[in-house]
């Protein structure tokens, strides 16, 4: 147990002065409004009751009697530490150990420490949650088996406020005072062979990290086996993609494609459309067992043409091309001509 005058830094023979310097500049260190991490609020109830004891005469006599310091390195001595002294000489041994003053102090200790332990003990009890990913696969890999790369979103402590959210009385800058910081991490599961639809396949520890030295969750997976060979996915979503004309991409058109669970929707193509050109759907793709909403759709256009054009429709290229003096290979032939 650390002594009043190692709580503060201070040596036994410290003037006044130096115990409210000492005490003013742990108080800034330690003080709940600035420093808001558990050990800090037990420090700072140390240092006040240190700072108390010490700057009264009478009680700091009795304690560093009691405790064993020398008081021949005092410059000032009162007569209330001196009749506390004298009366501490002729008590007995016993009467030493067993004294209210010193017993006062253990009891005190023991109470902190017992709080301490069992605050520590309740949030070293806080488990992470587990999470749940859909992912859907073809028919073919249900039987066969497969792999699947997973993005799990995971929160761990600031690095640099260590999830004080605070740092010398400002918000942390590193991440905007919320105590931690969130990141994607990507995890390959493997799927057995001659899973059904609706499987759920457990991976464990992977889920949210537990807090305190709680036991991290386990990450889902719940299997949908497709009902429409036209979707495939794309990092946990689905996918589809769309043939489209070559003059459906540059002067853009509206088309019909289909969307998860036999429905259809109406899609906007913009002029001057390139192939495989991504685009996002919002809320139209596979429904979220974990959010019960859909994610979103993602729909890749692919220029094509018709294998049986007319004779009409290849002239009328023919006088596009002739028409059309941009050469699209100039950037090409300058990388590798």
């Amino acid at each position: 147990m650390k002594s009043y005058y190692d709580i503060l830094d201070i040596p036994p023979t410290a003037t006044k002065e130096e115990i409210k310097s000492a005490f003013r500049s742990k108080a800034r260190q330690f003080h709940p409004d600035i420093n808001h991490s558990f050990e800090a609020e037990m420090i700072f109830k140390q240092v006040n009751l240190a700072a108390k004891t010490l700057l009264d005469d009478n009680l700091r006599s009795q304690y560093d009697f009691a405790y064993g310091f020398n008081q021949k390195s005092y410059t000032k001595m009162n007569q209330e530490a001196q009749s506390a002294r004298e009366t501490y000489k002729k008590a007995s041994e016993e009467y030493k150990k067993q004294s209210d003053f010193a017993k006062n102090f253990r009891e005190f200790f023991n109470a902190y420490e017992q709080q301490k332990a069992k605050k520590e003990q309740k949030i070293r009890k806080i488990d992470g949650k587990d999470i749940v990913v859909n992912v859907v696969i073809t028919k073919q890999e249900a039987v066969l088996g497969t792999t699947r790369k997973v993005n799990v979103l995971e929160s761990e402590k600031c690095p640099k406020c260590f999830g004080a959210k605070f740092i010398n009385g400002s918000k942390c800058s590193f991440c905007d005072g919320k105590g931690s910081k969130t990141s994607y991490k990507k995890i390959n599961v493997k799927i057995p062979p001659n899973v059904r639809d609706g499987s759920k396949i457990r991976v464990r520890n992977e889920g949210e990290q537990g807090k305190f030295g709680g036991k991290n969750g386990d990450l889902y997976l719940i299997l949908a086996i497709e009902k429409n060979a036209a979707f495939k996915t794309f990092d946990g979503l689905a996918l589809l993609e769309v043939p489209i004309s070559p003059f459906e991409a540059v002067l853009g058109a509206q088309i019909k494609i289909p969307v998860p669970d036999n429905g259809s929707k109406m899609f906007t193509i913009p002029p001057k459309t390139r192939t495989n050109t991504t685009f996002r759907l919002s809320s139209c793709g596979f429904l979220n067992a974990q959010t019960n909403q859909r994610d979103d759709l993602m729909v890749k256009v692919i220029i094509d043409i018709l294998p049986n054009l007319s004779d009409k429709e290849i002239e009328l290229y023919r006088e596009i091309l002739i028409e059309n003096k941009t050469q699209i290979r100039e950037e090409f032939y300058k990388n590798y001509g």
